[in-house]
């Protein structure tokens, strides 16, 4: 089965860095990519009185008026969407991007993401969509439930388009970890880059030791310049203190254990990384 890059893009402010990003990883993977647009036929009504304390016959009326708006909403989505999607089919191929296919769908992103997932090498999202782009804190139900639920590797984007040059891989020893470590020492978009191996852990003798292993396993496959660093104290704030004194471009994590628990993503080291981190992040199971 070939595999393909799938940018999801849905007009927010970060859409355009998605394809960027996707465009980058087509042409240095040799992979299609395909951009993603998923209308969601959620309706709002204008109307202010939905409640049962009107006549049967103004609820009738009430009734057909809601569907008359969303008919109206849903036509509109779908005409901006296919407009975006060609826009930023002009803009990847322009970047030199392989095979470019545009696609539109109704319903759920996850529901849609879902059913090819065999198909992704790599799914591209932007941190938050259009509807939750002007909250800091908030991470888009659609995006949680993808990176909560698909085992796939997935770039959250964050900021505008920069070739990584520096990538800091965060390493605890999990098998999620060592997944990112094969990852970045196997892809060819990561042969020629500086790589930073952080581990951050009260035991600086078993941090040193996890760091070694990994190190062994980074300079077998790879000839690009590794650096490792071993910090003890407040694992997010030591990991994005080095991010930003080394001028780190991207960061690979491995993400957190398969659960339908929210409370499995929110308050975890991982969700917590993904709001606090100024730079893409490339999360790994």
């Amino acid at each position: 089965m070939t595999k393909k890059i799938m940018a999801c893009v849905d007009g927010s402010t970060l859409s355009e860095a998605v394809c960027d990003f996707g465009a980058f990883f087509s042409k240095t993977l040799h992979l299609p990519l395909e951009l993603l647009n998923v209308v969601e036929h959620l309706h709002v009504s204008t109307q202010t009185d939905l409640s049962g304390n009107i006549g049967l016959g103004a609820r009738d009326d009430l009734l057909e008026t809601l569907i008359d708006e969303e008919k109206s909403e849903s036509k509109k989505a779908i005409v901006e969407g296919k407009k975006m999607l060609s826009r930023l089919q002009e803009r990847v191929l322009s970047q030199e991007a392989k095979a470019v296919k545009i696609v539109q769908k109704h319903g759920e992103l996850y529901e849609n993401v879902q059913a090819h997932k065999e198909e992704i090498r790599l799914l591209i999202l932007g941190l938050r969509g259009k509807d939750h782009e002007n909250q800091a804190q908030a991470i888009g139900s659609q995006v949680e439930e993808l990176i909560r639920t698909l085992n796939v590797p997935i770039l959250l984007v964050n900021e505008a388009f920069s070739e990584p040059k520096k990538i800091l891989i965060a390493y605890d020893g999990s098998p999620s970890s060592k997944k990112a470590i094969d990852m970045v020492a196997k892809e060819p978009l990561f042969n020629h880059v500086e790589r930073h191996m952080v581990n951050v852990y009260k035991d600086k003798a078993l941090s040193s030791f996890m760091l070694e292993e990994a190190t062994h396993i980074l300079e077998t496959l790879s000839f690009s310049t590794l650096y490792t660093a071993s910090l003890q104290g407040d694992p997010i704030k030591e990991l994005l203190n080095y991010q930003k004194e080394n001028s780190i471009d991207l960061i690979a994590m491995g993400a957190f254990s398969h659960s339908r628990i929210r409370d499995a993503l929110f308050g975890s080291f991982t969700s917590k990384m993904i709001l606090s981190t100024p730079k893409p992040l490339l999360l790994l199971r």
